[in-house]
């Protein structure tokens, strides 16, 4: 991955981060809008997202194979030695994905805030600026 790239993400990442801890200071002072929910929801789905193209990215960095699935890239890492893979439940995180883009409307509204109150956001958001860190080291 260039590295104008890498740093770019990078900072998306960060405001991605920012948004949601916005988000998390709403939803503990009330119930979010109609509007902040979707900014939530969506919000989380491009965190995730991100996260699985750095695990695919770093796994190409180091492999040089970026695998198809991102339980693969995950689990690869996780088989590299990167502690945070192990720390986190990714396949969670993952179907959690897969529920914002293809179920969402059985998505249970009061989930999605209680993770952004809970910021269980942070370990994907963390993950996202380990690897980057690492890709932007060995570039």
């Amino acid at each position: 991955m260039e590295n104008t790239y890498t740093l770019a993400m990078l900072q998306h990442v960060k405001e991605l981060n920012a948004e949601l801890n916005d988000l998390t200071v709403i939803a503990i002072e009330r119930k979010l809008s109609r509007f902040e929910y979707r900014a939530a929801e969506r919000t989380l789905q491009i965190v995730i997202e991100a996260s699985i193209g750095v695990a695919k990215h770093w796994c190409k960095q180091i492999n040089g194979v970026a695998p198809a699935s991102a339980y693969q890239a995950f689990e690869k890492l996780e088989a590299h030695g990167v502690e945070q893979v192990a720390k986190t439940n990714w396949k969670q995180i993952i179907g959690m994905r897969n529920a914002l883009v293809h179920d969402y409307l059985n998505i249970d509204p009061l989930i999605i805030e209680q993770l952004i109150r809970d910021r269980h956001y942070e370990s994907v958001i963390e993950f996202a600026k380990l690897g980057l860190g690492e890709m932007v080291v060995s570039c």
